[in-house]
């Protein structure tokens, strides 16, 4: 049971990476997210908000997982196709609180600089 938290993160990860749904069953009703760009609560809100942010990545690596209790603390890289066709890659930290095989809560740190100055309009 220690390493569940650890593969419902791959789990979500693989399925965000492929372009897949099955990232929708390993969220909680009750999910938050904070990040940079948004604080949201609610899976209904967290899948309009990541929907079609999941849907622009474009591939990533993970560099480091450090388990702890229910909670997964991670060093990745993310490439995001823009709105330009421009790919960015993203360097994130990110803080899961994982329950009952559901991400409970989910804490995003990367630097927004060159994301926001990509959705600039021209």
């Amino acid at each position: 049971m220690s390493n569940q938290p650890k593969k419902v993160f791959e789990s979500f990860r693989e399925s965000m990476l492929g372009n897949t749904s099955n990232w929708k069953n390993l969220i909680s009703d009750n999910i938050s997210l904070i990040g940079p760009l948004a604080q949201i609560k609610g899976k209904e809100k967290f899948i309009e908000i990541n929907e079609p942010f999941f849907a622009s990545i474009k591939g990533g690596e993970v560099y480091q997982i450090l388990e702890s209790g229910n909670y997964i603390i991670t060093q990745v890289s993310t490439a995001v196709e823009m709105p330009s066709g421009k790919i960015i890659t993203l360097n994130v930290c990110e803080w899961y609180e994982i329950k009952e095989n559901k991400i409970e809560s989910l804490r995003v740190y990367f630097d927004t600089a060159e994301f926001i100055n990509e959705m600039k309009p021209v």
